[in-house]
């Protein structure tokens, strides 16, 4: 099966770099790569001349990562679809495995562990390292390790309000994801076999902007799939409890910089909430 890869890019380019220097070494070799640039520039572009081995399709993009994934599908031309980072690289065998893994399974979805190359240690999504169904109180991995089998599902999108450079600047995978398990599609977590190299996170517990900004879109996602059961589970473990009860934790250790952290956070949630809520009274 062809692999198409949508590789949405801004302000980097030596990470760029990296990652199509990793699709050279791939053993899996079908695959096409749909770069959409975010850029002002032309830092891409000057590239690109390096990988005519390649098959690359180039596209411009007013930032708004799920706007430019979105002009990626409407591209793609494989049967299966992935969506790595700007600043992620593949192991030689990843393409093999997912390709080997949708032969071999009825799945629509997989998705696995992002890890530091250095560490191994896993940098991003949940930290789990077994093997298991998705479930929508149950999802897994991030959207650098989602793979989706284009002939299961052949009619999807990102919504627009979430992801960097969005109104809401998170959770647009998880909302994909989660929107795709209540159609009744079948997903699978497999950190074996599907795993992508990341920096490590460069989280900052006092960048506080930051994490209020994460948070409202964790609180928007909320508020959009309320209607649900797992929205249900989602607000009462976010907006009720598990923000709030580690800042008290943290407050009872004297650790103010995490207490605070984690109250900025659940103050976001709730913002999040509300706004979404708001929009849609509109």
């Amino acid at each position: 099966m062809k692999t198409s890869l949508i590789l949405c890019t801004i302000n980097r380019t030596e990470e760029v770099l990296s990652f199509l220097l990793s699709l050279k070494k791939q053993t899996y070799t079908d695959f096409e790569v749909i770069i959409v640039d975010q850029n002002k520039d032309d830092r891409i572009q000057n590239i690109l001349s390096d990988f005519h081995s390649l098959d690359i399709k180039y596209f411009k993009s007013e930032p708004g990562l799920s706007r430019a994934r979105n002009i990626g599908l409407a591209q793609i031309s494989g049967d299966i679809v992935g969506f790595p980072d700007d600043d992620c690289t593949y192991p030689t065998e990843l393409l093999t495995n997912i390709n080997n893994f949708f032969e071999k399974n009825d799945y629509a979805i997989l998705m696995g562990k992002t890890i530091d190359k250095e560490t191994e240690q896993i940098v991003a999504g949940s930290l789990s390292t077994k093997a298991c169904d998705l479930s929508c109180s149950n999802i897994h991995g991030s959207s650098t390790t989602l793979f989706i089998r284009i002939n299961k599902i052949n009619d999807f999108t990102f919504d627009e309000k979430f992801g960097l450079g969005a109104k809401y600047h998170a959770e647009e995978e998880n909302d994909l994801v989660l929107r795709l398990l209540k159609e009744g599609f079948k997903g699978y977590y497999s950190p074996q076999i599907n795993f992508v190299y990341h920096p490590p996170s460069d989280l900052n517990y006092q960048d506080y902007p930051r994490i209020q900004a994460r948070a409202i879109g964790l609180g928007a996602f909320i508020a959009k799939h309320i209607g649900s059961l797992c929205g249900i589970g989602y607000f009462f473990k976010y907006n009720i409890f598990r923000p709030f009860s580690a800042s008290i934790l943290y407050m009872l250790k004297f650790d103010k910089i995490r207490a605070k952290y984690y109250f900025y956070k659940f103050l976001g949630i709730w913002k999040g909430f509300f706004m979404y809520k708001k929009e849609m009274k509109k």
